[in-house]
């Protein structure tokens, strides 16, 4: 081989010792400025690189840990670099990959939630074993998850208040029709043998119209707003009170009988006339329908009964309670 083969073959291995160099700069520079913290460690589980965002994030000098494996990291317990150090050893030996979340402690001071994964590689030219991980701090992630949770559990407060409100009659504040509805629609009373015995009230309060034609409406709204007090006061706590519409209620008795249903009655009755008065004087009146929910009966044939019954009330003259079979 004469001398300028052999110089063009120097000149051949000086180029491609420069393109490697320029590789090897390129690829040091891509990792050293990745906004993650990243890491490489050898077989032996040893650093032999981690970039500035991984010294930064764990307030790590390179002269004092590359070369050293997990137990050098004195920021972690024991029981922590014991468990990293076999975590280590197994993705190294096994080419296999793990990742996690995991909160670490910072060297901000701060505690970062973070992404961690971490992978064994070989070197395919030289069977060398290597890993490589990366950190990636998910805070304003975990963050964002905190603030749109309390938004959603804010908007199903909100949702509860607006169904709420839906269901409530502005005028009297009890239940309205729209609740009722509800009762309907999710079974309430059908198909089903009662263990408890349950009353309803159809309640109507007598010549309403002409108080309103006489008084106003004003006047009218407020015997409304008071007879629906009354309705309140006398109901206990599972007791459901309804404005079914108009100058009509309705008075769902939960766990009480016909003979208890009547004597409730008649007391909203009596309740009533003495402690409603009209602007002339004369007393307000209502005129009741009770009946007992049967066994397997849903509320609109409850209330077809109630209905013959009210009926009945005012043929009498109203201001009186019907419960007898009719």
């Amino acid at each position: 081989m004469d001398e300028r083969s052999l110089e063009q073959q120097l000149q051949d291995c000086k180029k491609e010792l420069e393109d490697l160099k320029k590789k090897y700069n390129f690829f040091y520079a891509a990792l050293e400025n990745l906004p993650n913290p990243i890491f490489i460690k050898n077989e032996d589980a040893k650093f032999v690189f981690f970039n500035k965002r991984y010294a930064d994030f764990f307030g790590m000098e390179r002269a004092k840990y590359l070369g050293k494996d997990v137990y050098a990291l004195d920021y972690l317990s024991i029981e922590d670099r014991a468990r990293y150090q076999m975590e280590d050893l197994r993705l190294i030996e096994s080419s296999s990959i793990l990742s996690y979340e995991v909160d670490f402690d910072a060297a901000d001071g701060e505690i970062h939630p973070s992404f961690y994964w971490s992978k064994g590689i070989i070197d395919p030219f030289s069977n060398q074993k290597w890993l490589i991980g990366e950190i990636v701090d998910i805070s304003k992630e975990k963050d964002l998850q905190k603030s749109l949770n309390s938004s959603l559990n804010d908007l199903k407060e909100i949702n509860l208040k607006l169904e709420h409100m839906a269901e409530v009659d502005p005028a009297t504040g009890i239940y309205n029709r729209l609740y009722l509805n509800k009762l309907i629609e999710h079974g309430y009373g059908k198909q089903v043998k009662r263990l408890t015995p349950t009353c309803m009230l159809l309640l109507d309060l007598d010549h309403f119209k002409s108080v309103n034609d006489t008084f106003g409406h004003l006047i009218g709204d407020e015997m409304l707003i008071r007879f629906a007090n009354i309705l309140r006061t006398i109901s206990r706590e599972n007791d459901v009170p309804i404005r079914y519409g108009g100058d009509e209620f309705l008075l769902i008795l939960n766990d009480v009988n016909l003979e208890l249903g009547k004597e409730i009655a008649e007391r909203i009755r009596s309740t009533c006339e003495s402690e409603i008065a009209l602007p002339d004087g004369s007393p307000l009146t209502t005129s009741i329908g009770v009946a007992e929910i049967h066994d397997n009966e849903d509320i609109e044939s409850i209330i077809s009964r109630l209905d013959i019954r009210l009926y009945a009330a005012k043929n009498r003259g109203c201001n009186c309670v019907v419960a007898e079979e009719l």
